[in-house]
């Protein structure tokens, strides 16, 4: 059976993306600072109300800059320190 892709699954895909996002990076802030100096747990939910969080609603990287881009892969590279490493091994 196929899989209709109408605008109705889109965003239902989109929002998919964008939750697992928000769980993600709440994963990393357990708790947060509220105006009346309480330490309240952090949910994804909260965070995905967070006008800097809504960037991530159409895109994984906000911006270009190294901080937001994260590692970058590069295979040869991964290869070469591989072989290093099993060469130190054997020595």
């Amino acid at each position: 059976m196929e899989t209709k892709r109408t605008k109705l699954w889109r965003s239902k895909q989109g929002f998919r993306v964008f939750k697992a996002r928000m769980i993600y990076y709440a994963s990393f802030e357990r708790e947060y600072l509220t105006a009346d100096g309480r330490h309240v747990p952090l949910h994804w939910f909260e965070l995905a109300k967070t006008h800097w969080a809504q960037v991530y609603r159409s895109t994984g990287t906000p911006c270009s800059c190294w901080m937001c881009r994260g590692m970058e892969y590069d295979r040869l590279e991964f290869k070469r320190e591989t072989r290093r490493i099993i060469r130190e091994f054997e020595e």
